[in-house]
């Protein structure tokens, strides 16, 4: 078994593109699958001679979590494993998953030693987790993306993440682990049987076994071609996505029609994944899509904890909460960046023969203020120059226009530069985002 990992683990750096050398971080709960996980990794060093860490994560849930905790930094201590505890809090405030919880602190604090030390990391779940996965995902409905179940080799942001046992029957991994003597502790958690994961565990999935003893291995192999058909779909979708994108924050309303309806949901979703949100539901991405077919001049939304998505002239727009409220005016320092944070951007000013008491301001809000910008045959009100050049409306407060001596000179709009008549040779605007 410990060959057969330590294969796995090599084949999935080495398609990865990474050294066999790379650190290893294991997961290391002091439970039997973590357990035999280690004890594989301590012979992988063996023959690859890479660094490896233990990281175990005390969510103080249970009162026999320090002696956990002591079990692994002792084990550790004992195969010279450079050991890592993390102590964590889980919300257990109503109306949260205790689960769901638990589970994103232990990966927060797992990612951040990856990403510490440039590790891979590396978790014990075995098939009977993969097969509670899919049944799980079953229940609240899910398609291809969601049967998929977990890969053996996935990305978590720039994190590898790697699962050697994913093919491995439970019975077999507690069988080598006695074999080898190995040491665990047991978590008595895992037969509270109000948890979704362990009802399926210990009440379902045993007689399921008995009835089709194959069952991990077939539904395995189920996931593995869901998992295939969500990259051939995400693949496409993702050149749609590339082909609908005005712009990061805009996706074009008519190229996104064109499209037929299941294909423009997956349009959406890609566009979520490139913000580094959640998924929506399949409810919210069908609200989006509906206001494609709103009024023309109707300005629809649909709200989301971090922001909106909202149709303006035809387009949809990613408008997320204001962290910063528009400045109504400033003095702008010449020859430096001057932080504008309500457009999340830095502008220099550069001011060529300076005089005595040049000064360079803004001002926000300023709808009422005649301009005429360059290569414009006529002035007109700013409020009216908006329409022209469809400025969403959410954004038209926070355009600062820029004086020079009292002298509207330029104003910014969706990170643009746009400069004024007359212009003035003597002043250099340079607007960065990010």
């Amino acid at each position: 078994m410990s060959d057969y990992i330590v294969s796995r683990i090599a084949k999935g750096l080495t398609d990865a593109e990474l050294p066999l050398q790379t650190p290893l971080v294991v997961a290391y709960s002091g439970g039997v699958d973590s357990s035999v996980l280690l004890q594989a990794v301590i012979e992988y060093r063996e023959q690859y001679n890479g660094p490896i860490h233990a990281v175990h994560v005390h969510h103080g849930l249970s009162e026999n979590a320090d002696s956990w905790a002591r079990h692994c930094e002792l084990q550790c201590r004992l195969e010279d494993v450079e050991f890592h505890l993390h102590r964590v809090e889980v919300d257990t405030s109503a109306r949260k998953s205790i689960e769901a919880e638990a589970r994103k602190v232990r990966y927060n604090a797992l990612l951040a030693v990856c990403k510490r030390i440039g590790g891979v990391l590396l978790l014990g779940q075995h098939a009977e987790d993969q097969l509670e996965t899919v049944l799980l995902q079953l229940k609240r409905g899910a398609g291809p993306q969601g049967l998929a179940g977990m890969g053996e080799v996935q990305y978590r942001g720039n994190t590898l993440i790697m699962r050697p046992m994913l093919s491995l029957d439970k019975a077999e991994i507690v069988t080598f682990a006695d074999n080898e003597m190995l040491q665990w502790v047991d978590d008595e958690s895992n037969q509270q049987n109000s948890f979704d994961r362990n009802f399926l565990r210990n009440e379902i999935i045993p007689h399921l076994l008995d009835r089709w003893p194959q069952l991990t291995k077939t539904v395995g192999r189920s996931a593995a071609l869901c998992a295939e058909q969500s990259e051939l779909v995400n693949d496409s979708a993702q050149r749609y996505f590339e082909d609908c994108k005005r712009t990061n924050l805009r996706l074009d309303g008519k190229k996104l029609t064109s499209l037929s309806r299941p294909w423009q949901a997956m349009v959406i979703r890609a566009w979520f994944k490139a913000q580094g949100q959640l998924s929506p539901s399949k409810a919210q991405a069908e609200q989006v899509l509906l206001m494609l077919e709103a009024k023309h001049d109707a300005t629809p939304e649909v709200n989301f904890k971090w922001g909106k998505v909202i149709r303006f002239d035809g387009d949809l727009y990613w408008v997320v909460n204001a962290v910063h409220d528009a400045e109504p005016s400033g003095v702008l320092h010449v020859d430096a960046d001057n932080a504008l944070p309500w457009l999340n951007g830095n502008l220099h000013v550069s001011l060529l023969e300076r005089e005595e008491g040049d000064t360079v301001t803004f001002q926000t809000n300023a709808r009422n203020l005649r301009i005429k910008p360059v290569n414009a045959s006529v002035s007109k009100l700013l409020k009216e120059w908006f329409k022209v050049w469809r400025v969403p409306r959410w954004e038209r407060n926070g355009v600062p226009v820029i004086f020079l001596n009292e002298q509207a000179v330029a104003l910014i709009i969706s990170g643009q530069c746009i400069y004024l008549q007359p212009k003035s040779p003597r002043i250099k605007l340079a607007f960065t985002q990010g």
